[in-house]
């Protein structure tokens, strides 16, 4: 597993997996990895690989046998608290799906408007691993 992989990996999955949760009631919801000026469209799920640290180090020491992984998730809309919290709760989910355990949220913030939840899972994901 390549570990700048992860960040795009989990993107994709969350962009399948969450709309098929939801049963497509947010056909307008967005999923990015990159931080930009643009108004996003709402509801917004932005996904951000955290500091990942290598944990269970061969021997020889030359190669990553295994990485902890942490994903933070930051659900907004500006249409309600209730629109924001079905896809925080499909975003947990999705990540249960890909093994991943919840380590802080769903927390809740209103800012400017916008209804926002933010969410960190984490996981250890091995060389051999896949999703």
């Amino acid at each position: 597993m390549d570990l700048l992989q992860i960040e795009s990996i989990v993107t994709t999955q969350l962009k399948v997996r969450v709309p098929k949760i939801l049963n497509n009631r947010y056909p307008n919801i967005s999923f990015t990895n990159e931080i930009n000026d643009n108004t996003p469209s709402f509801p917004n799920v932005f996904i951000q690989e955290l500091e990942p640290s290598e944990v269970g180090r061969t021997i020889a020491n030359d190669s990553i046998h295994a990485f902890r992984d942490t994903i933070q998730i930051i659900v907004s809309t500006n249409v309600s608290k209730s629109e924001a919290k079905a896809v925080a709760n499909a975003c947990v989910n999705a990540m249960k799906g890909l093994r991943f355990s919840l380590v802080t949220g769903p927390h809740y913030i209103l800012d400017n408007n916008v209804h926002k939840y933010f969410i960190r899972t984490r996981r250890i994901i091995a060389s051999g691993d896949d999703f």
